[in-house]
């Protein structure tokens, strides 16, 4: 059933070599994995570089397949830099994460003792009292003039919520990026609340193989939110992990089992991918 499924699937959170951590598999192979698959496309993601470039030259070597890459606002790119937004779009890129390594949420759940030195370079989107920058309106509008997609990487759910009022607000399309992962997990009132001002949630195979999250618990949260909001990628490119089609496959494995039918997971791993990049 898994290789059925596949067929005409997307996976919209890989990670792939060159990068500055190791990878499993470099940009060709992915295509080539993809191809043989039987899957239709993937969006290449970069903590510290714009993929934007790399997505179009991949997308020419393989035109059957539907490839994306788009900028992480981590330090290496200026942070929340809207000229860098600007600057992927023109390139071609079409998704944009907001801080992920470099997220002073995700460090603090990483080292709860972190210190203030540290704590100081690190990016949050909101400030003291917890009303959304001046920086992260702007790379909205960007978004929104550019037709982009709007991650939000590693920032804690407050700040990702509010990024999403802002957000969906503008019309700007909008994920929660892997909702469940404990170190950004969204509430389910968050959750839904997203998903009502027109958000997608995004649930990642990378929590359940590493056992951060239950698959029994992504398939509560797919129910409660309805499976037409919902995204289901990856986030694998790990040297450990399986290749990003395997992991999908293990996904639809495990998710079947929960009780998804072909058609719904189909919905999730076909239909909203690409309606969601267009």
């Amino acid at each position: 059933m898994t290789n059925d499924l596949l067929q005409g699937a997307y996976d919209l959170h890989i990670h792939t070599a060159p990068d500055v951590t190791t990878r499993k598999c470099d940009d060709i192979e992915l295509a080539r994995r993809l191809t043989d698959a039987g899957m239709a496309g993937c969006a290449v993601k970069c903590h510290y570089n714009d993929t934007a470039a790399r997505a179009v030259l991949l997308q020419k070597q393989f035109p059957h397949l539907r490839v994306v890459g788009g900028v992480t606002l981590n330090r290496a790119v200026g942070g929340i830099n809207p000229h860098a937004v600007e600057a992927s779009a023109k390139m071609g890129g079409k998704m944009v994460w907001f801080p992920t390594m470099d997220s002073l949420s995700y460090r603090k759940f990483r080292k709860p003792d972190l210190d203030g030195g540290a704590a100081s370079s690190l990016l949050s989107a909101c400030d003291a009292t917890g009303k959304l920058l001046p920086a992260c309106r702007d790379v909205l509008d960007i978004a929104r003039q550019y037709n982009l997609v709007v991650g939000t990487g590693h920032l804690g759910p407050l700040e990702g919520m509010e990024l999403v009022r802002e957000g969906t607000r503008l019309g700007v399309r909008c994920v929660l990026t892997h909702a469940d992962n404990p170190a950004n997990r969204y509430s389910r009132e968050q959750m839904l609340e997203a998903v009502q001002r027109g958000a997608v949630l995004e649930f990642s195979f990378f929590t359940v193989y590493y056992g951060r999250t239950p698959v029994e618990e992504i398939a509560g949260h797919i129910r409660a939110a309805g499976l037409e909001n919902v995204l289901l990628t990856s986030d694998l490119g790990q040297v450990d992990s399986p290749y990003g089609d395997e992991g999908m496959a293990l996904f639809m494995l495990k998710l079947s089992a929960q009780g998804f039918s072909e058609k719904e997971l189909r919905r999730m791993i076909r239909d909203n991918p690409r309606d969601c990049i267009g």
